[in-house]
Formats: C-alpha cells, structure tokens, sequence
C-alpha cells in the first residue's frame, strides 16, 4: 500500500539530520539514562540527578584512569572510520535498490561503497576528480612537504584538494590526510622510475600500483599499530577461525554503533612545548585559524610514540565538552540526536545479542542490564553522586554501552570484551572482501611500515 507522505512529513524528513532538535536524548527510546537534556528534562525516572557525560567534571573524573593510548590513535580511527562509511538519510540521498535491500530496504546509505579500501582519500581517481590529482603526473595535488592540502582556489580555502571533506575540518585529521596523500605520491614515484613505456601509460600505471601498495600498507597498520592499542587482549589474541563464528554487525550499527564510541578520545588540550586547545583544532568556518594552524610545526611523536610525554587518552564513559564540529553542536548532542532518529539499536537488539550468545558466560554475564547498572553505580557513578538503573541501561544507545563497558572492564584505555569482539570482527570482515593486486615484486625497495608513526617518518625524511 503506496503511502503519500504530506508536506510537514517531508519535511521532517529532511530534517532528521540536521542535530539541532530541542531534546538531545541519549537513548533509542523515550526518556533521557545517564545523559544531559536540554529542555525541560521530562522523561528522566531516576531520583538521581541525571549524568552528563560531557561535563567537565564527570569527563575528567572517568578519563583519569584510562590514559594510556597516545592522542594521535584519536584522528588515525577517524580516518579508519570515514574510510568505513559515510551514512546517510535514505530519505536525503537517491540510491539504487540492491537485490538484497528489496524485502527490507536499508534505514541509511553508505556513501562509502568499498569499506577499507581508501576512498575516503582517493575517491573516484584522477580522471574523476581533476581538482584533485594533477593530471599530467596524476600524483595528489599536495606539496612535497605540505602539512594540509593544497587549496584549489587561493580565495577560496574551502574547495581544497581533497577527496572526502568530512577530513578536513579536524586539523589534526586533516594533516594525517595529508601525510596519506605524500605517502601514495611516494610511492609512485618510485614506480614510475621502474615502470617502461609512455609517459602517459606510466603515469597510469604507477597511481594505480601505488594505490594498491598504500593500501597494503594501510590494512598493515590497521592490524598491528591501531587495533592493539583498543582491543581487549583476549579478543586480540583470538584465532581469526574463532573470530569467524560471531556475527558481524550491520553497517549502520557500525556507523552509530560502534565508530560513536571513538568520540570518547578526543582530550579537552593537547600538551606539546605549547598546550593546544582541542576547540582551537576545529574549523568552524573555512578560513577559521587554517592559516595560523598551516604553519604550527607538529612534533608527530607527541602524538603516536607511547614513550613521549604528550597526550594520552582512552574509551571512557565520557565525552569531551569542547568538541564541537561546525555548527557549534556538542559531539555528545549530535550522537544522542543520531541515536534517537535511528530507532533502537540497544543491548537487546537481535545483532548485539547474537553476539552476547557466542561469549563466553563470564563476559556476556557482566552485560546484563541488572549487573552492568550495578557495577558502573557502585564504582564510577556513586561516588561522583549518581546513579545509572537497570531501566536506563536497557533504553541506552549501543555506543554508550560500549564506552560503559570501556569505562568498567576495558584494559589500558582499550574496549572492554563487547566493544572489541564488534570492532575486531567488522574491520577483518571488511579487509577480507577487499581484493587488491601485490605490486612488490616491480619495484622491491617500497617501504613497508607497519606503524603510522613509520609513514610519518618515510614522507618527512
């Protein structure tokens, strides 16, 4: 039966997106667990007064214990992210109907089509994207030694030689984009000094096998530099034939599941020889201290070598109350308003509890709502004067529960079980659909980090 939606519903439609709604729940239903309403606050059953997980002080009292990882994992797991999905509103966005979406049409779209394989930075390719690529050498327009992209009109900073723009606004995202496009243009330059043929063949060529070793590379870091830092080490330490049996999770829960939980990393400042405010590494607007930040010399070991004493961070039950992408709305609103608009994607969803099932019973056991309320009561909640009730956790969105989990049972700023089991599982599902050519044996002398910090060091030398 053909619905014809009015002009309000059309509207409203459109609007889900924007995260400018009145009530920023945190929950997949009604009434507001462990979260900050603006409003009038109705719907919060609790005596207790209820949690802000961005104020400063409960961030700064659930972060203490779990700084561990350094800073910079922060921005290489947005890059991991965007490289993963980019979800849209089915309903602002027409898309082709799959075989598979006829019977049960997706809620959202992935703009991302090949997870993992680097479209977030080289998009469609140079003959795609000329703003993008140099067409006669077909390397990335970007400066040898250039620290964020090159602008592709100079009165115009906001139209950038970028592929996906949701890497730009973040300066600290921006120039790990950056150091990724002088990586590709590296290598094929080396390719193209060992490839024969035409020029304009060689050029080809060498893009095309850079890309495939770039990305070798990136699965590389991927596996031994980012995923250690936040798996529970008993999930890292699974057999890839026993990581085979969970279910691995739908991509929108992956999206608003899973990759929210990564908003718990950023710190409120940045301590190198200056202290850099996290609000001051954010664009609001085009020109908004990009050109005072182009010239800040960056030391990268303060972000990426666990032996420096820069920032550290970790998966906490706690955002930071200064992270506000453009638009001036918290990260923790536009989470909680992404939640509610999604519909219920909780403990108890049909995904989350497949995997509860395949655990063993003394990680599962702890994710009951009763036992996981209690414990994050009485060791985090009730000595800052709160309380989180079993009926909250049950109404709470999946990416909190995660960073809850993290914040009781997750090791050294990592994910506890759940949230590692769901990472681990989608990022080796997704690696594994990827298929890719090995270009080595043309030219043997590539580099092959298997850390970020080694690329960093291979385009700076």
């Amino acid at each position: 039966m053909s619905h014809n939606p009015t002009a309000e519903e059309v509207i409203s439609a459109f609007h889900i997106e924007t995260g400018h709604h009145k009530n920023q729940n945190w929950v997949s239903g009604s009434g507001c667990p462990a979260g900050h309403v603006e409003g009038d606050g109705a719907g919060i059953s609790s005596e207790q007064p209820a949690i802000d997980f961005a104020s400063e002080s409960w961030r700064e009292a659930c972060v203490a214990s779990k700084k561990h990882i350094p800073a910079g994992y922060t921005y290489l797991g947005q890059l991991i992210g965007h490289d993963m999905g980019h979800s849209v509103p089915i309903t602002q966005v027409p898309y082709a109907v799959r075989e598979e979406d006829e019977s049960c049409p997706p809620k959202r779209h992935n703009a991302i089509e090949n997870p993992l394989t680097l479209e977030t930075l080289y998009g469609a390719g140079p003959r795609v994207l000329p703003h993008l690529y140099d067409q006669e050498t077909q390397l990335f327009r970007i400066n040898r030694m250039s620290v964020i992209t090159l602008a592709h009109r100079g009165d115009d900073a906001s139209v950038r030689a970028i592929a996906d723009a949701r890497n730009r606004d973040v300066h600290l995202l921006h120039r790990i984009t950056a150091i990724m496009m002088r990586y590709h243009n590296r290598v094929a330059e080396q390719f193209y000094q060992v490839l024969p043929g035409d020029e304009k063949s060689r050029r080809h060529m060498a893009f095309s096998m850079a890309r495939n070793h770039v990305l070798r590379s990136w699965h590389r870091i991927i596996r031994k530099d980012f995923l250690p830092w936040f798996l529970a080490p008993a999930v890292a330490a699974m057999p890839e034939e026993e990581l085979r049996g969970y279910k691995v999770i739908d991509a929108v829960t992956t999206q608003h599941g899973l990759m929210r939980a990564f908003h718990a990393l950023p710190r409120k400042a940045y301590k190198f020889p200056e202290l850099r405010d996290l609000g001051g590494l954010v664009l609001r607007s085009p020109r908004n201290n990009e050109h005072k930040l182009s010239s800040w010399p960056l030391d990268w070991s303060l972000l990426f070598d666990q032996a420096r004493n820069g920032t550290k961070t970790g998966i906490s039950a706690s955002f930071s109350p200064l992270f506000r992408p453009r638009g001036g709305v918290t990260i923790d609103q536009l989470d909680a308003a992404t939640a509610r608009d999604l519909g219920p994607q909780s403990l108890d969803g049909p995904d989350i509890q497949a995997v509860l099932a395949q655990m063993p019973s003394d990680w599962s056991d702890r994710l009951a709502p009763t036992k996981l309320a209690q414990d994050f009561t009485r060791q985090v909640a009730a000595p800052m004067g709160f309380e989180l009730t079993e009926a909250e956790v049950a109404r709470c969105h999946i990416h909190l529960i995660l960073m809850i989990e993290a914040q009781l049972y997750g090791k050294n700023g990592g994910f506890g079980p759940l949230g590692s089991l769901l990472l681990r599982c989608k990022i080796e599902d997704a690696i594994s659909r990827v298929r890719m050519v090995d270009p080595s044996a043309v030219a043997p002398d590539l580099p092959q980090p298997s850390s970020f910090m080694q690329i960093i060091n291979i385009v700076n030398t």
